[in-house]
């Protein structure tokens, strides 16, 4: 299936609006990656100096020119800044100047302030939703810490799978990474056959574009055909 978005739209869910992200976030961004509860399993394991800081949300714009409809989105509940989730690029194996453009490897911050409430997995859910559904992608991976369980805990209940740990050596190397970090990953068919795509008794019947459409046929017949 062929990506369908050219560029990001607003994503919603329940309680948040997805937003492009731009050089208005740059204050939010920056205040997540100089928090030491925020970067504690995250790169060097320590705040980033501010330098480090706009780098990052530098990156995190310009990730949106690698590879049509990736980007990172801004969150917001209620009109307060939550964090941000990304569909980033994964660079090919034997040229990592170069992207794929058929997966993504998704990640996010969210503030401490709205930390166990249930954010980051529902924008984790919408970014997997979209990177599907919307762009047509085969996988989605993710990456962390072995000890970062919060964020493990987020990939699982969005369905991905641990797939492997692995271990790096870094010049600078965070506490704890001494026992490797993690991927997991979920596929475009293990997502779809996970979606109920039946609706209640009672429920109102949504108006799907012509592409959504298609693909929810074609994950209904993935799950009759199995």
């Amino acid at each position: 299936m062929a990506a369908i978005e050219k560029v990001q739209p607003t994503l919603r869910t329940n309680r948040l609006e997805l937003v492009p992200f731009g050089p208005e976030h740059r204050e939010h961004t920056m205040k997540l990656d100089m928090d030491p509860k925020v970067m504690k399993h995250v790169a060097f394991g320590r705040p980033f100096t501010e330098d480090e800081a706009i780098q990052v949300h530098t990156w995190l714009m310009n990730c949106a020119n690698l590879v049509p409809g990736f980007g990172t989105w801004a969150g917001y509940a209620q009109g307060e800044f939550v964090g941000w989730w990304i569909l980033g690029p994964v660079p090919k194996k034997d040229n990592p100047e170069k992207f794929l453009t058929d997966r993504t490897e998704y990640g996010f911050r969210v503030s401490p302030k709205f930390w166990g409430q249930g954010y980051a997995k529902e924008g984790a859910r919408e970014m997997i939703r979209h990177a599907f559904e919307d762009l047509g992608l085969v996988e989605v991976i993710g990456e962390t810490m072995t000890v970062n369980s919060a964020s493990r805990a987020v990939m699982a209940a969005c369905g991905l799978r641990h797939v492997d740990t692995f271990f790096n050596t870094y010049p600078t190397p965070p506490p704890g990474i001494e026992e490797g970090e993690v991927r997991y990953s979920i596929t475009r068919d293990e997502w779809c056959t996970k979606q109920d795509i039946r609706a209640p008794q009672g429920s109102v019947r949504l108006r799907w574009s012509p592409s959504t459409a298609l693909y929810k046929l074609y994950c209904y017949l993935l799950k009759v055909l199995r």
